[in-house]
């Protein structure tokens, strides 16, 4: 009898522990695991793959706002975290389901009714995207209250705030250096080169810069009347493409720069500066950079090109 006991509590246990989590398989391939949030008692479900982006931000979006090469933050099924494009951490599965609790049950951000949270366009934002329960969601949080809004429209935008501040509060833990093992390259034409220090030719023979700057920039516009023409591309706003190099055009293009990062280049009478951008986990997988810039107010990622860059385009004649 009291083995029959133990055994009946036993089964009601595992049946508790099946409710409270739960780990399915995604149509990706991928795992997914369900738990239940400490307040409403509702399910909530993530992907767990390492490449699975739960959480990501961004700043930036106005009209001359500030331009990143990345997000700010990038939180992954794993726990894994990324801070910009330098700093990893790792959060543990505890803390991690404390911190979607916290965001999906306590300030429910998956009901909000209103997404853009800025009245001020000409201001940058905080952007934020999740993928929690199946359903992809894009918040901003900015300057508001210029223009009249209702209850609700306040108390989420508090919701907001406060749900953005536990973000960086659970993000504090050590973290390492974030070593990314592929780059694109992102470049435009430059017309404040330092002619001061030895700038070095392109190295690569695959493709030219005027290609690359016009795949992912397009062609200056013809200006009669300025001396130092110029494009917001990679300046203020993302590029149309960018380019996923090889092992080899990454070691060439570093060994040119002396082991950075970053620099300009000459060919065939022009400058240009390049930029080797190294990948986040699930970019490699989606084939496409996370950027954020200025006059945005959703995310657009930027297609990654493997292959032969295609040659510079015939200017259109203007009238």
């Amino acid at each position: 009898m009291h083995k029959a006991f133990l055994l009946s509590m036993l089964f009601m246990a595992l049946f508790v522990a099946s409710c409270d989590t739960s780990t399915v398989s995604t149509p990706q391939g991928g795992q997914s695991t369900t738990f239940t949030g400490s307040s409403t008692q509702q399910q909530i479900t993530y992907n767990t793959s390492a490449n699975e982006v739960l959480i990501r931000t961004f700043f930036g979006g106005g009209q001359k706002g500030t331009f990143n090469l990345g997000p700010q933050i990038s939180i992954y099924g794993d726990g894994t975290y990324i801070l910009g494009l330098n700093r990893q951490g790792k959060l543990d599965t505890t803390t991690l389901q404390q911190l979607l609790n916290t965001l999906v049950d306590t300030d429910g951000l998956l009901s909000f009714k209103r997404q853009l949270f800025f009245d001020i366009p000409d201001q940058d934002a905080t952007f934020l995207d999740m993928n929690i329960n199946g359903k992809h969601l894009e918040l901003m949080y900015g300057a508001f209250g210029s223009q009249p809004a209702s209850a609700q429209d306040k108390d989420e935008y508090q919701r907001l705030g406060k749900a953005l501040t536990t973000l960086s509060h659970t993000l504090q833990g050590p973290t390492t250096t974030y070593q990314g093992k592929t780059f694109a390259l992102l470049s435009y034409q430059t017309f404040s080169a330092n002619l001061q220090q030895t700038i070095p030719d392109w190295p690569i023979a695959d493709f030219t810069l005027a290609q690359a700057a016009a795949f992912e920039c397009g062609l200056i516009p013809e200006d009669d009347v300025s001396s130092n023409p110029t494009i917001p591309c990679l300046q203020f706003t993302i590029p149309e493409h960018a380019i996923l190099l090889n092992t080899g055009q990454i070691q060439g293009i570093e060994i040119a720069l002396n082991g950075k990062q970053q620099g300009d280049f000459y060919e065939n009478g022009l400058y240009y500066t390049v930029i080797l951008r190294p990948l986040l986990p699930d970019e490699l997988q989606e084939k496409m950079l996370a950027m954020f810039g200025s006059s945005q107010t959703q995310f657009i990622g930027v297609p990654l090109l493997e292959g032969a860059v295609p040659p510079v385009p015939t200017p259109t004649p203007t009238k």
